[in-house]
């Protein structure tokens, strides 16, 4: 009799763990800078603790040389892992540009130096292999895709990325490795050295 008080006792609380474990993995959201509800983005607390992919630098075209912006871009340590292995990017995949101003002069090292200043803001962008929130202007091509001021992390200033955004991103599509993915060619993922074998 007490053995089998024992049993049932011992797999009501499996059930019970296995209900829950459902429960939370329901719950979470694919990605963590992403409402679910509404599919606005924001900018991802502590992502300058998350790997850097690369750097990009905008020359000045006009007046003193040096550079005129800076581009960081970070990502997810659990996306770096991914892309290594498989070549591709998750789903949640969370990239952030942090836009930098710059400043230029002469130093020891060389007469033109710049080095990064203030943050202007960022381009954000969340892979989406699942088709999400297709009513949105922000969402598609695989990617949801949004700008920020430095003032504002939580709101974006974008409302259409097919006017906003594809038109940088196109190019990436003709350099982009044969065999990616087809939403990974709007990334440049040439510019990332982590991303090379």
């Amino acid at each position: 009799m007490k053995t089998k008080v024992v049993i049932r006792a011992f797999l009501f609380l499996l059930a019970l763990g296995a209900v829950g474990v459902l429960l939370g993995a329901g719950s979470k959201p694919f990605a963590p800078n992403v409402d679910m509800k509404s599919g606005d983005l924001r900018v991802p607390e502590g992502y300058t603790s998350w790997p850097v992919l690369g750097t990009w630098s905008h020359a000045n075209t006009e007046g003193e040389p040096g550079a005129k912006e800076y581009h960081v871009v970070y990502t997810q340590p659990e996306t770096l892992a991914y892309y290594q292995e498989h070549e591709k990017f998750p789903d949640g995949a969370v990239l952030v540009k942090e836009l930098l101003g710059t400043k230029t002069m002469e130093m020891t090292t060389g007469p033109t130096v710049s080095h990064a200043t203030d943050l202007k803001g960022w381009f954000v962008l969340v892979r989406d292999t699942e088709g999400r929130f297709q009513d949105s202007k922000l969402w598609g091509d695989g990617w949801a895709w949004s700008l920020f001021m430095a003032d504002n992390p939580a709101k974006t200033v974008s409302t259409d990325y097919k006017k906003d955004c594809m038109g940088c991103h196109l190019p990436a599509r003709d350099m982009a490795p044969a065999h990616a993915a087809d939403a990974d060619k709007w990334i440049y993922t040439f510019g990332y050295p982590v991303f090379q074998k």
